[in-house]
């Protein structure tokens, strides 16, 4: 059985609120990304465990009302403003956050005016959360041999230093790197399309 159920199958699973299993399995899922949000959000690192906790609560209290429908917005759309109105509603009681909300406000940025804004956060923190979770999923599988060249690559090594540091032929290197791009890349997608 795959680990991540269809997007569609986990709603209605965790819609029951009493399965506990699906519950958790969602949380694995998407806590990463919540936290992501608030940290770009500018959510300080004290407030933001229970400010997740208020998020996922509020997410499992609409559940039973959210209609998901193929072609009009994505479930992590929805995922997203909820855990945005938590942010916003936090920032307002919290004296603290007070300059940073009058701030956004001189700038539009609570009222609407910045929503491309808001829309480039969630799509870069979904890609993010995405790329991670794809990789978890990919590296207990690859070999030591690919997994090296790929980090290396990501380190910003080039082919020259990656084949001397692993005495690999060149050759060798742009093949394992390519082989791990297209796994991952077939990952994210498919992550994509079930999560998203």
């Amino acid at each position: 059985m795959d680990k991540y159920n269809t997007r569609q199958t986990l709603i209605a699973k965790i819609r029951e609120q009493h399965n506990e299993q699906s519950w958790e399995e969602f949380t694995d899922l998407y806590k990463a990304y919540l936290y992501s949000i608030m940290i770009r959000m500018g959510v300080q690192e004290s407030d933001r465990d229970d400010l997740v906790q208020k998020s996922l609560i509020e997410i499992w209290k609409s559940l039973p009302r959210f209609e998901y429908v193929p072609g009009q917005g994505k479930f992590r759309n929805w995922i997203y403003t909820v855990t945005k109105h938590q942010c916003l509603g936090h920032f307002r009681t919290n004296k603290r956050y007070q300059n940073k909300i009058q701030k956004a406000s001189e700038q539009g940025a609570l009222e609407g005016e910045s929503e491309s804004k808001s829309e480039d956060i969630e799509e870069a923190e979904w890609k993010k959360h995405i790329f991670t979770l794809a990789w978890e999923r990919i590296e207990p599988d690859l070999s030591d041999s690919y997994r090296q060249v790929f980090m290396l690559f990501s380190e910003g090594k080039n082919v020259e230093e990656i084949s001397g540091e692993l005495e690999l032929q060149k050759n060798s290197v742009h093949v394992y790197r390519q082989r791990v791009l297209k796994r991952l890349n077939r990952e994210i997608r498919f992550l994509d399309d079930e999560l998203g």
